[in-house]
């Protein structure tokens, strides 16, 4: 009998995906990492380390919304296929680069822009591919715990192999391993079947609007992703600042920058692990409504902590709430969405979580020069605990609005 919190494995196309994609996500982290580290170690600069989380990302705001029309127009899975080797290609670029050591914090900067343009395709296709993956809703809620646990697996995977390639081959070898790793998930998204949403174009605009309109419309929608723009401002942000922390608050190097992260995905990964066990959605909201005021405690203790004992299980609590909010979320909007609009809300979603990080980033890097970096990331977390504490205390509402949409779907709570 299949383990319930396996269960979406069962289905070949999401097994092959799965295993591919934990070897990418490895590479991922492991370049994400190296990345920070060149960056700082370049120009010591927390500005600069906030730009480039900016620019990585800021994509993900502005050109999501219109990724999403696009991606339910087109074959999902060419779409990923184009998107994966766009970003399997800036790795290789970076790589080269670095070892012909003409590596320059200008060019970092373009090729993170290219990455964020990549992947603000690439995150609504994929999402939007996991039903096909899975033959439907059923086992869905369960194939995006998992595809959000194998983000963490290589979260606290990653920081610990980029932390030996640093010592072993330096910046340049953490950057061609994430090269490499994209061809371990290429053949599990080749071997798809095509799959598109069978939505007439009605033009672009008008396209984009009907997303947002859905999400207006659906008042739960409306006040989750409210939420998550919340947190994803605030929570998410400490990851731009590691190098300083590492270097300046706790006085070690890149290995230590990597313990960090790896805590955070630790913490991420026991999040992803309790949603995978779930056996619907039944009171998920009540638990992202949670998570996110708890996140906001922990930022707050580990921002001004002295201590490296209290920073790391911090950090740990800190990941497993950014995870569990924005899975959750996830998982809820999928679960009532229409498939003709999956992808355009997807994208919103993306939009909301991965498009406001870097606003929060570029902000909380200005912030810590003339505040210093424990003090600014500190108000963030004061600022996340206020904002949605406010948004907890109208969970009941969403419980009500939440039910009746259930009842109309013949969802299970």
């Amino acid at each position: 009998m299949t383990n319930p919190a396996f269960r979406s494995l069962r289905h070949r196309p999401f097994r092959r995906f799965f295993v591919g994609q934990t070897v990418s996500i490895i590479g991922f982290w492991t370049q994400v990492v190296a990345l920070s580290w060149t960056v700082y170690r370049l120009t010591g600069s927390t500005q600069m380390l906030g730009l480039v989380a900016f620019c990585n990302s800021i994509p993900m705001l502005l050109v999501s919304p219109f990724a999403g029309v696009l991606v339910d127009r087109f074959d999902r899975r060419k779409v990923a296929l184009v998107t994966q080797s766009v970003q399997m290609l800036q790795a290789a670029i970076l790589a080269a680069l670095s070892f012909t050591g003409t590596l320059r914090v200008e060019y970092i900067v373009a090729l993170a822009l290219l990455y964020g343009v990549a992947w603000s395709f690439d995150a609504p296709a994929r999402q939007a591919l996991l039903p096909v993956m899975v033959g439907g809703r059923n086992d869905l809620p369960n194939a995006i715990a998992l595809n959000s646990a194998i983000m963490n697996l290589g979260r606290f995977v990653g920081p610990a192999v980029a932390g030996a390639l640093l010592a072993v081959l330096g910046e340049g070898g953490c950057f061609a391993v994430n090269a490499l790793s994209f061809l371990a998930v290429l053949p599990a998204l080749w071997v798809l079947p095509p799959s598109r949403a069978g939505a007439v174009p009605t033009g672009l605009l008008r396209e984009l609007g009907e997303g947002f309109a859905w999400v207006w419309h659906c008042r739960p929608a409306r006040r989750l992703l409210a939420g998550l723009v919340v947190t994803s401002f605030t929570l998410p942000t400490y990851m731009s600042m590691m190098p300083a922390f590492a270097r300046d608050v706790f006085h070690g190097g890149a290995p230590l920058q990597g313990l960090l992260i790896s805590s955070a995905g630790a913490g991420a990964l026991a999040g992803t692990a309790l949603l995978s066990m779930r056996a619907s959605i039944r009171g998920l909201a009540r638990i992202v409504t949670l998570t996110s005021p708890l996140g906001a405690v922990a930022l707050t203790v580990f921002a001004l902590s002295p201590w490296l004992a209290v920073a790391l299980p911090a950090l740990a609590v800190v990941g497993f709430a950014v995870i569990v909010t924005a899975a959750g979320i996830n998982t809820v909007l999928q679960s009532i969405v229409e498939e003709h609009l999956r992808a355009r809300v997807v994208s919103i979603y993306v939009m909301s979580f991965l498009g406001t990080a870097p606003l929060g980033s570029l902000a909380l890097g200005v912030l810590a020069r003339p505040f210093g970096v424990q003090a600014a990331l500190a108000g963030f977390g004061i600022a996340c605990l206020l904002l949605t504490g406010v948004l907890a205390l109208r969970y009941p509402v969403l419980r009500r609005e939440l039910k009746d949409l259930y009842g109309r779907l013949g969802i299970g709570r």
